[in-house]
């Protein structure tokens, strides 16, 4: 008796069954990424920082702006995508920034000093110091294309789904599929800092945008406004504050549909890179100062 053969799929259902698993999303977010100017991998492993197993971040991205003739002074930038193949649309819900929060600076970014100081006045032999963020400090947070300018701050993310012919709104798991593995990302390709020196012998600057890229619509809702309406955008951000060990502080991510991948590199991660590198550029040794002269 001979055995039946095992009926093979056609070209169209290989396709199919693989735009279903996000794998071909991945490969083409890579693609525009790459295409852009960056150094570009997929399925980049990285050491959980609290499990201590191997997890991935689905595009892992770098570009290298500046570095001084020693290379003891760098700015780079640094993508890190996680890939969602949706069928159902993607929901930011949000409001306008106030000041305060404009000018907190954004988790990811990695500044060589984290803030700086100053003596204010003196008294005999005793100093008063004040401090500030490096990231205020050197003016970040004014840049035309800064996160710190954005007018939207999404709070919370949902996804729609489609059930017995009503759309629904969900965010279980959200937190936990798309989030946390990004957060985690962030610390794990995150930057040393020389902290052992006075004036560090390097200073490494890397400003990371982690983005979640959907295949599929994304909104953006007003919560300010006094009629919300669900606005199709190609991008938006959302902030989440997290207070666990070893992360704490507002950490920021974006959504970004696919088909606004490449405006989004162009405007919003680029555009800031080069003002930024403009600024480093006229004065590299102000990433390596920890005591600066009395700005006020």
């Amino acid at each position: 008796m001979t055995a039946r053969a095992h009926p093979s799929p056609t070209s169209d259902e290989v396709i199919h069954a693989l735009e279903r698993t996000g794998y071909l999303l991945e490969q083409r977010v890579a693609k525009v990424v790459k295409n852009a100017g960056f150094y570009t991998g997929t399925g980049r492993a990285f050491k959980d920082p609290d499990e201590g197993k191997s997890r991935e971040v689905d595009v892992y991205a770098f570009k290298e702006f500046f570095a001084n003739e020693a290379g003891n002074i760098t700015l780079g930038v640094k993508l890190l995508v996680e890939c969602k193949n949706s069928s159902g649309p993607y929901v930011v819900l949000g409001r306008k920034p106030d000041d305060n929060e404009r000018n907190i600076p954004p988790y990811s970014h990695t500044l060589p000093v984290e803030e700086v100081k100053w003596v204010s006045r003196r008294e005999g032999a005793r100093r008063y110091l004040k401090s500030r963020k490096t990231w205020n400090w050197l003016g970040l947070q004014e840049l035309p294309h800064s996160p710190s300018r954005d007018d939207k701050r999404g709070l919370q993310l949902v996804r729609m789904n489609l059930k017995n012919k009503e759309w629904q709104a969900d965010n279980a798991s959200i937190f936990d599929s798309l989030t946390l593995p990004l957060m985690k990302a962030v610390e794990a390709f995150r930057p040393i800092r020389d902290t052992g020196h006075t004036v560090p012998e390097w200073a490494y600057m890397h400003l990371c945008f982690p983005l979640v890229v959907t295949s599929g619509e994304l909104f953006y809702v007003d919560a300010d406004e006094e009629v919300p309406s669900a606005q199709a955008v190609d991008w938006a951000p959302i902030h989440r504050h997290i207070d666990m060990e070893g992360m704490k502080g507002v950490f920021s991510m974006d959504i970004v549909r696919f088909d606004g991948l490449e405006n989004y590199i162009a405007e919003r991660v680029l555009a800031f890179c080069r003002e930024v590198s403009s600024i480093v550029r006229a004065d590299p040794e102000k990433l390596r100062m920890r005591e600066v002269p009395n700005p006020e």
